[in-house]
C-alpha cells in the first residue's frame, strides 16, 4: 500500500463520488469492483517500481494507461467476465482513476510540480 494511503478512506471517497446511473450493468457489483480496483492498482504500482516495497515512492512514473491495462484485465480475470462486461468494467475503471487521482490530490499524497 502507498505510504499514508487509507484504503477504506479512499474506498468510501471514490464509492461516494462515483456516478453509479454510468454504470446500470454494474450497478450491484461496484462496491466490490472499486475496491478489486483499489488493491489492483496498488499491486501494478508496486510490480512496476512506481511504489517500493515500504509503499514510499519508487524509481519509475506511474503509467495511466498501463495502469488501466492491467486493472481491466485483473478485474475481468478475478471475475471470469465476459468481452461485453470487460468493456463496461473499462468504462468504470476510467472513472475509478478520475475519483482516485482527486483522492490522491486531497490527501497531498501526489505531487505534479
Amino acid at each position: 500500500m502507498m505510504k499514508g494511503y487509507d484504503r477504506e478512506e479512499a474506498l468510501a471517497f471514490i464509492l461516494s463520488r462515483i456516478n453509479r446511473n454510468a454504470h446500470p450493468e454494474l450497478r450491484d457489483q461496484i462496491d466490490g469492483l472499486i475496491a478489486q480496483a483499489i488493491d489492483a492498482d496498488m499491486k501494478y504500482m508496486h510490480e512496476n517500481g512506481v511504489l517500493d516495497a515500504d509503499g514510499n515512492a519508487g524509481d519509475c512514473y506511474y503509467e495511466d494507461d498501463e495502469a488501466f491495462e492491467y486493472m481491466v484485465e485483473a478485474l475481468v480475470d478475478a471475475n471470469t467476465l465476459t468481452p461485453e462486461q470487460a468493456v463496461k468494467v473499462a468504462s468504470l475503471i476510467d472513472d475509478y482513476m478520475d475519483i482516485q487521482q482527486a483522492y490522491l490530490e486531497s490527501k497531498g499524497l501526489v505531487d505534479w510540480e
